[in-house]
């Protein structure tokens, strides 16, 4: 347990390292060269409008700020506190500091091994990978890089277009991968990210109005590098705050 000083301690150099950072963050400079000076929730502010990581911490650092203005501005005759922030919040303002100015990246949280397909690649081949992978989505390489993205919808959609009159009948040993691709409507919405991208960034990925299928993490982000991670919605969805 935290001794009533402690926390004040600890709250205090944890709120002076959020703001300082806030004001490097926020960057506007006036006509002498100096930051503009903004009150730490005008700080709040400008960023939760600016990137989507910090709305999900900007309430509970008003709240901080609130707090804050309180310690400080507000002592009694006696020099005491009038508010003293609880163990549990002094924590949680740590947590949400080290989240904001020491952010995860998305390597080593995302790196797996991809699996690939080759233009080449017969249905056969691919569902037989399908089938012992569990996977719905495979990134398809040739020689100059990523071609597109291979999805389980792009496997229904081709079957579709093939059967006649509601019977289905193809060779899978001679149907290629390049001619499934053709028929996949979202082997285009893939977005590629370096392995130092910000796991918070491709969170803010997900949630623009164009759907993605895939973000593929390459060592410097380009599409001729090969993938070393892959990350989806589903990997969005659970990751914790």
């Amino acid at each position: 347990m935290m001794s009533e000083s402690e926390r004040v301690d600890r709250f205090s150099a944890s709120y002076n390292r959020i703001d300082h950072a806030l004001s490097e963050m926020v960057g506007e400079a006036g006509s002498t060269g100096r930051h503009r000076k903004h009150a730490f929730s005008r700080k709040i502010r400008i960023l939760a409008n600016r990137q989507r990581r910090f709305v999900r911490y900007a309430d509970f650092l008003l709240e901080i700020g609130e707090l804050r203005n309180a310690i400080v501005h507000n002592r009694t005759a006696d020099e005491s506190y009038i508010a003293v922030p609880n163990e549990e919040t002094v924590l949680e303002l740590e947590k949400i500091e080290k989240r904001l100015l020491d952010p995860e990246r998305v390597i080593p949280r995302f790196q797996r091994k991809v699996l690939t397909l080759a233009p080449d690649t017969t249905l056969a081949e691919a569902w037989e990978l399908v089938r012992d992978s569990g996977r719905s989505r495979f990134p398809v390489y040739g020689r100059e890089g990523f071609i597109g993205l291979l999805t389980s919808n792009g496997f229904a959609r081709y079957c579709a277009e093939q059967a006649v009159e509601g019977r289905l009948e193809l060779d899978a040993t001679k149907v290629r991968v390049e001619d499934v691709l053709q028929a996949d409507h979202r082997k285009e919405h893939v977005a590629f990210v370096a392995r130092d991208a910000l796991v918070d960034d491709v969170d803010d990925m997900y949630s623009r109005k164009e759907p993605l299928e895939a973000v593929i993490i390459t060592e410097h982000g380009k599409l001729s590098e090969k993938p070393i991670g892959m990350i989806c919605a589903a990997d969005v969805a659970a990751l914790e705050y």
